[in-house]
């Protein structure tokens, strides 16, 4: 050992853990156990291949949506308060994300009550997901994805807005068509 490598033995090290997270997926309504168990497994694919990391899925019960997660026309549900009712269960080693057929909305660029796909408020711990707007369920979990990205990571969307990244910024028109993962600009910056 040198002489500047010296330590006591009493000094404590602090250590950051460097696992990955669980990824809970939470199904409201009648999104069942049977789609958030086939949307898991294919999350756990493909964040392997975009991280070389395994990263488990718990499949959580079902739960109502309460009508008090609804926007005030009651026509459609907030993503916010489901994510804010998600947050509450999560901890520094998990990420929840709220999965749901119905209509989710937030408010965005001067819009009150704008419908998306999925939303994560950054910092966060959950992120919310709907099939309500996705064209095609074969790209659901690109959706997923991306908003896992955005929570796990606390990242914004890609800088380059590369049309072939995941984390591109739809701005309203999403089109998942050709992403396949992730750009290099993301891939080099993101990393578990």
């Amino acid at each position: 050992m040198n002489r500047g490598e010296d330590r006591s033995i009493s000094e404590e090290i602090d250590v950051e853990c460097l696992c990955p997270p669980t990824i809970y997926l939470q199904p409201y309504g009648n999104y069942t156990k049977d789609e958030a168990s086939k949307l898991g497994k294919e999350l756990e694919k493909h964040l392997f291949d975009m991280f070389s990391v395994d990263l488990d899925c718990e499949i959580l019960p079902p739960l109502p949506l309460s009508d008090s997660l609804m926007n005030k026309a009651k026509s459609r549900y907030r993503a916010d308060k489901i994510i804010r009712s998600l947050s509450a269960k999560a901890d520094d080693h998990s990420i929840y994300i709220g999965l749901t057929h119905k209509d989710i909305s937030c408010s965005i660029r001067g819009n009150a009550d704008w419908g998306v796909q999925g939303l994560s408020l950054i910092p966060g711990k959950a992120c919310v997901v709907s099939t309500f707007r996705v064209k095609d369920r074969h790209d659901f979990w690109k959706v997923a994805c991306h908003e896992f990205i955005h929570t796990y990571f606390n990242y914004h969307h890609c800088p380059k807005n590369d049309p072939s990244c995941l984390m591109q910024d739809a701005k309203g028109h999403p089109n998942y068509k050709k992403k396949k993962g992730l750009c290099q600009f993301c891939q080099s910056v993101l990393k578990i």
